[in-house]
Parts: C-alpha cells; structure tokens; sequence
C-alpha cells in the first residue's frame, strides 16, 4: 500500500501451518458371474482406480464383500460392494470417494438330471409310451422343483418285448 515505504521487515521468511489433504480416488469393479448355488454371495472379479497421479502405487484392497440382489438365475444382476479399502505404498496420500461400488453380473441355472420311467403297456400296433414317473437329481437341498410339462415317449418299436428302449423327449 501507500505507507509501505515507512516500513521494513524483520525477516523475508516466515513459518505457519496449513494441511494436505488426500486426494480422491473413485473405485469400479466388476463381479464374476457364477452358477446358482441359493446363496447371494458374489466375488469380486477386478477392482479398478481412477484419479491415482503418475509414479504413486495405490490399489484396491481386496477385503470388499460382494453381494447380488437375490439368489435367483438372471443376467445382468446387480451387484453391491462394500468394505473397499486401498493399500500400496501411496495408499496414504488417497482416500475413495466412496467405501462401496456397483456392478453386474450373471448367475446362471444349476444342471439337473431328470430320471424316467416309463409305464408298461399291451401291445397295440403304435410305439407310443406313457410317463409314469419323473425324478431329478443335483438338486440343492432346500429348492422344490419337479418335471414339468409331459414330454413326449416312445419305445424302439411297436413290437411285443421286454427291457425296451423308451425315448423321452420335451422335459422341462
């Protein structure tokens, strides 16, 4: 100002105190797709940083939980990770904007094996059999699923014999 002049410092340097705060990470992550298994757990497939400047090492930590929105098969499921934390030797010079992330992923059907018997009957000129009975196996303990619809049976032949082949086809 205009009285600087009349004025001399008592040193050109000077100390305080001011703060570096950590700089802001976002985290992305994908989920791997898995199998039906009634559970609604979820692993975490890849966990990605943006915002890391160049030369610092900073990861995800990969004590996140991973969980899809229900149990049930489908494709493109959400999918919910909490607990993410960073590590490496930069890690402390950053802090995520958020502890979770969004993603999605696939849970596909469980295989199972349907079993069928066939009833026996009189011989009538056609190869065309009756289902008496349907059964799967590789089912989870706790799920109640059956044979559904009535697929189509026939024996090998129309011809009078024992221990017969009989083809099933149609089950759902």
């Amino acid at each position: 100002g205009p009285g600087a002049g009349n004025y001399a410092l008592a040193s050109t340097t000077a100390v305080t105190t001011a703060n570096i705060t950590a700089a802001t990470l976002t985290a992305s992550v994908t989920a791997a797709s898995k199998g039906y298994d009634r559970g609604t757990t979820a692993t975490i497939a890849s966990c990605t940083l943006t915002g890391v400047l160049s030369g610092d090492v900073v990861t995800c930590e990969g004590t996140g939980t991973a969980t899809f929105d229900s149990a049930a098969v489908g494709t493109g499921k959400p999918v919910t990770v909490t607990g993410l934390g960073l590590s490496g030797a930069g890690a402390g010079n950053y802090a995520l904007a958020s502890t979770t992330a969004a993603t999605t992923a696939n849970i596909t059907a469980a295989t199972v094996t349907a079993s069928v018997t066939a009833a026996t009957k009189g011989y009538d000129q056609t190869p065309s059999a009756t289902i008496a009975s349907c059964t799967l196996t590789g089912l989870l303990a706790g799920d109640v699923v059956t044979c559904s619809g009535t697929g189509t049976a026939a024996f090998d032949t129309a011809s009078v014999g024992t221990g017969k082949t009989v083809t099933v086809s149609g089950l759902a």
